[in-house]
């Protein structure tokens, strides 16, 4: 029995594997209930009886369809909605790219632990377990801060130590604000912006200008909390104000 779709004939279950990331939302559908079952039922049943289980799994498909072809083929270099990467360091790269906004396919890489699935599964976990144990670490933070995770993620793959922004690289943050303030009109916005941001915060983790970035950070901070103290203690006052004028 052979399988086609899109004028491509497959033999295996190999070699659909390798393609299923071409046409994701075709497959989500179909590698739950398609003729495409009938195809991997006859080429091993085993894995089909897996792929029955993964279905029943609250997954959105993008990430259904990526376990499935870990599945079928679980020596795939890593293959996402479209994307394909023959290093871990190419997933960085791209990541990057997309700041300072979480690209909302990408961002299930955090979400859904699926380097370090990918990491075990090849068998690259084994014997690479330092970056293992640092890239399920950051996946862990991602339950608690999903775009810090993701720009985490991103600086540690690529190997990166400039700054990314709107897809062009600057090689600080002095270059990156000078450029910011040539094209933004509300500075104050931007500052705010700069001061919370996780691209910023991931950043510091890996850039050249570490103890910089971490002490800009720091005084954001401080200036935040003198003028939420500043805030707090005017609001008493005028409370004290309103208050006193009542009793009068």
């Amino acid at each position: 029995m052979t399988y086609t779709h899109k004028d491509k004939t497959y033999q295996d279950i190999f070699s659909l594997a390798k393609d299923l990331y071409l046409d994701s939302d075709f497959y989500a559908k179909e590698l739950r209930d398609g003729e495409v079952l009938d195809f991997i039922k006859e080429q091993d049943e085993a894995k089909y009886e897996r792929l029955q289980m993964l279905s029943l799994l609250s997954l959105s498909d993008d990430v259904f369809v990526f376990k499935a072809g870990e599945v079928l083929n679980p020596f795939m270099s890593f293959r996402l909605k479209g994307m394909c990467f023959e290093t871990y360091q190419e997933i960085g790269e791209k990541m990057l790219l997309t700041s300072p906004n979480v690209d909302s396919v990408l961002v299930q890489i955090i979400r859904y632990d699926l380097l370090s699935d990918h990491m075990k599964t090849t068998f690259f976990a084994s014997s690479h377990k330092e970056m293992f144990e640092t890239v399920s670490s950051i996946e862990k933070e991602g339950g608690e801060d999903i775009p810090y995770a993701y720009f985490h993620m991103a600086y540690y793959l690529s190997k990166k130590k400039s700054i990314y922004f709107r897809g062009k690289e600057y090689p600080d943050l002095y270059n990156l604000t000078y450029f910011l303030c040539k094209k933004e009109k509300d500075l104050i916005a931007l500052g705010s912006y700069l001061s919370h941001s996780p691209l910023l915060k991931a950043y510091s983790l890996y850039s050249k200008e570490k103890e910089g970035i971490i002490r800009y950070l720091h005084l954001c901070e401080e200036v935040e909390k003198a003028k939420n103290n500043l805030d707090e203690f005017l609001e008493k006052r005028r409370e004290n104000s309103e208050k006193i004028s009542e009793d009068i």
